[in-house]
């Protein structure tokens, strides 16, 4: 497998560095490396799924440390082959090798590694706004402005028009509006409702590069967003965070 492509996958979960424990599962049959992952603070629920992928045995595999990981993989070029060390039944490390070098990752008992919850109930989605590389562009420089602002809001303007506000209060603050453009019948939100900034921004950078992305919002409090890229899909759940004005 090349290095750039698990690269890129492991971008899509660990958010720049948002996420650090997951357990990979290698599936043979589908020629699928597959991670459902939770932030710590619990915002985001997400899954990460690479295709056409038949470079690993089936095993599943504790990252505990998606840093250390990365800066091993860096190491070496961009073909590489992997192997297992086991003790028993467990895969204990997996060793990462090019033509010249090897890397060994220890990997972590699967019981220390966070469960991402499965969701019990999707509500229907009430909001559904275009990802495209303009807006994309915008929020991601709009929370970099604002980098000391945690939430981003979905509110209705005074003309009855969808907005995105970073930096929402219902008191005097800095803030930038950003206007959207809905699918028609899909275009409004009952109440303010509040995500985490910080985690939507790296979403975003971590995605930059894919198309035909919308962001779901349901009035329940959950927002989805979906986006293939090449063999790689990620998904992305988040809940709503409550305002604390």
């Amino acid at each position: 497998m090349t290095k750039e492509k698990l690269k890129t996958f492991i971008n899509k979960y660990y958010l720049g560095g948002t996420v650090e424990s997951v357990k990979w599962i290698v599936n043979t049959d589908q020629k699928q490396l597959i991670t459902n992952a939770i932030t710590e603070d619990k915002n985001v629920l997400l899954k990460a799924t690479l295709s056409n992928f038949n470079d690993m045995a089936d095993g599943e595999l504790g990252i505990n440390d998606t840093s250390k990981l990365v800066k091993l993989i860096s190491v070496l070029k961009d073909d590489i082959k992997t192997e297992y060390n086991k003790s028993g039944e467990k895969i204990s490390s997996v060793v990462f090798s090019d033509d010249s070098t090897d890397v060994q990752y220890v990997t972590a008992d699967l019981t220390v590694i966070p469960t991402a919850p499965p969701l019990k109930k999707i509500p229907p989605f009430n909001v559904e706004i275009p990802l495209d590389a303009d807006f994309i562009s915008k929020f991601v420089s709009a929370k970099s402005a604002l980098a000391d602002v945690d939430t981003f809001t979905l509110l209705m303007n005074k003309k009855g028009k969808l907005e995105i506000v970073i930096g929402y209060s219902s008191i005097n603050s800095n803030r930038i509006k950003l206007s959207v453009n809905p699918t028609e019948g899909k275009d409004s939100v009952s109440k303010n409702i509040n995500f985490n900034a910080n985690h939507f921004k790296e979403i975003l950078v971590a995605n930059k590069d894919c198309t035909n992305a919308f962001l779901k919002v349901s009035d329940a409090g959950l927002a989805n967003v979906e986006f293939v890229c090449d063999d790689i899909k990620s998904e992305y759940y988040l809940v709503e965070v409550k305002s604390v004005d």
